[in-house]
């Protein structure tokens, strides 16, 4: 199994997402959506090729699709990096992963 890593970057968009929707809606719903981000990651961990390949955001990136969100990620060597956690009504092929 490979070892999760969240980027400041993803951690950054989980936090600005669960704000969000614990602004909007109900505390008990952005905590919904917390664990399920992280639960999501962990699945991700065991099978890396559940994704999708998205070359063109960065090479080796995968993304996966969760509830209204995309989980953009990469392999490398033993860890699976979580780069990014992006609305999926935001345009993601402008975005370009390091």
């Amino acid at each position: 199994m490979l070892t999760l890593v969240l980027t400041d970057q993803a951690e950054a968009d989980i936090e600005e997402i669960y704000l969000y929707i614990a602004l909007e809606s109900y505390q008990t719903y952005a905590e919904s959506f917390a664990s399920k981000a992280f639960k999501t990651s962990e699945l991700l961990c065991h099978s890396p090729h559940m994704g999708t390949e998205r070359t063109r955001s960065g090479e080796g990136v995968r993304f996966y699709p969760m509830d209204k969100v995309n989980i953009f990620y990469r392999v490398v060597s033993d860890q699976l990096q979580i780069l990014r956690v992006k609305h999926s009504a935001l345009d993601s092929n402008k975005l370009r992963l390091q």
